[in-house]
């Protein structure tokens, strides 16, 4: 799970991550026409995305578990988070259920919008 958010990159760093905010980090790309230097994490972050692709890419089977990661498993610290707030130069790993929390509640949180709207007369 890509989360990292670079202000340097990103023009609007309050969105987050979104889908396919982690090419100029992948390809090495972050701040080609820009003019502004990358920041030591985006540089490590690129390195490190760069050889985990590689190492998938050489040995998909058992590639990325040599490179250190584990076997994606819901119940365990399996979910890798590439630069996210805790480290934003390589990877963390959690449960799936630490992200998804909010997933879990979209039926509570529509109920909530509705009475909202309700109070505010919409």
């Amino acid at each position: 799970m890509f989360s990292a958010v670079f202000r340097d990159i990103s023009t609007r760093p309050d969105l987050r991550a979104w889908h396919a905010s982690e090419l100029p980090i992948v390809f090495g790309t972050y701040n080609q026409n820009l003019g502004i230097p990358a920041t030591q994490e985006e540089i490590a972050l690129s390195r490190y995305m760069q050889t985990a692709w590689v190492a998938f890419a050489r040995d998909p089977q058992t590639g990325l578990s040599n490179f250190g990661w584990p076997k994606y498993d819901p119940s365990t610290e399996s979910l890798v988070q590439l630069g996210n707030f805790l480290n934003q130069s390589s990877a963390t790993f959690g449960r799936a259920a630490e992200v998804d929390f909010a997933c879990s509640k979209v039926q509570d949180l529509i109920v909530i919008a509705a009475q909202v709207a309700n109070l505010l007369g919409q």
